[in-house]
């Protein structure tokens, strides 16, 4: 058989040691908090205002994490700006992409306590 790791799983791993790097600080509970409903955020107002607003709320961690587990199938160099600038096939491959992202991210918040 070979290895084979899929981008999913790569995300999921990203995304728990993201999630256990911020459980010790101080601030987990707001970073929990956003984490929780982003995805929903990208889904009703996109992933370009969703973006804007979190960097607006200094949510720059949560978004550099978002970033780290979308690397780890795609570079997505600045998020923000790639966002903006990308034309409409590369911005739903980009949102389907962050979506996954931060749900990874927000299953591994829930599963904390």
């Amino acid at each position: 058989m070979s290895d084979f790791t899929t981008n999913e799983q790569l995300m999921a791993k990203a995304a728990y040691d993201a999630v256990e790097k911020r459980k010790e600080e101080a601030d987990f509970k707001d970073y929990k908090s956003f984490a929780l409903s982003f995805p929903a955020l990208i889904h009703s107002c996109g992933l370009v205002q969703a973006v804007a607003f979190a960097k607006a709320k200094k949510k720059d961690g949560f978004i550099d994490d978002i970033q780290a587990v979308f690397n780890k199938i795609d570079d997505a160099g600045d998020l923000q700006r790639r966002s903006r600038e990308a034309d409409i096939t590369e911005y739903v491959r980009i949102t389907r992409h962050a979506i996954s992202a931060a749900s990874w991210i927000k299953r591994y918040c829930q599963a904390t306590d």
